[in-house]
């Protein structure tokens, strides 16, 4: 278990009160109806550790990561928390916005240091699988692009990392039939695609949901299920 994410847990299991934070752009963003993958981290740490914890979303739809440094300070900062979830790299990757490679890794190495200071552990989370026939090409390859990123600055930094994509992009290309259902556009999950993260997310912090609402997590958990033997397919192969 990675560092950042074992001594929460060890929190948690302290019973020591715990402020976890979201910080991202829309897919951090609480703006849907139905369930979101920050409700299904809060509700199954509560099924496992009790109500030891506070989660804080401060994600905000169309931001990059230039914007994250920008408001780190009443956004993140004055919450003082003791886990940040950060999710981002998409709309970075829209030329529009006109911000490069270097400037993007330098900006999450800045918000990780920024991060440490505060004595916070840090999660960089990859974004799931977009439809990549509804991205613009430049979009698409900047996206990809990111996301490799986020990786290498995970690992260069030993902040925890998250790798959803890596996952939903087995389950894109292989299942989808069931990848699709998931996905409210091109660029977005709907309530279900969340519903999958958050079960992913849970079950990194030993986390799950109680017997009497399975029949509530039924979907999401048999998608986990079938993402896991992909991914040991995958693994198998390429040994």
């Amino acid at each position: 278990m990675n560092d950042a994410i074992g001594q929460i847990v060890e929190r948690f299991k302290s019973g020591k009160r715990t402020r976890i934070l979201a910080f991202g752009s829309s897919n951090t963003e609480r703006r849907l109806p139905g369930m979101h993958w920050f409700d299904c981290l809060e509700l199954a740490i509560k099924n496992k550790y009790g109500r030891v914890h506070t989660c804080i979303n401060t994600g905000i739809g169309g931001d990059t990561s230039r914007g994250l440094l920008r408001r780190f300070e009443e956004d993140a900062a004055m919450y003082h928390p003791h886990l940040v979830f950060i999710t981002i790299g998409c709309n970075d990757a829209n030329p529009a916005n006109n911000l490069t490679v270097p400037e993007f890794e330098a900006n999450l190495l800045e918000l990780h240091r920024r991060f440490a200071g505060l004595d916070c552990g840090v999660v960089f989370q990859t974004y799931y699988a977009v439809i990549p026939g509804q991205c613009e090409p430049a979009l698409l390859k900047g996206f990809y692009r990111n996301m490799d990123v986020v990786r290498r600055v995970a690992a260069d930094s030993g902040a925890a990392l998250i790798d959803h994509l890596a996952r939903w992009e087995l389950l894109r290309k292989t299942c989808p039939e069931k990848y699709l259902p998931l996905m409210q556009d091109a660029l977005h999950v709907n309530a279900r695609g969340n519903m999958l993260m958050g079960v992913d997310i849970a079950r990194r912090f030993g986390a799950a949901f109680g017997k009497d609402s399975l029949d509530y997590w039924a979907e999401a958990l048999v998608l986990q299920q079938l993402m896991d033997e992909l991914e040991n397919k995958r693994k198998d192969e390429e040994a």
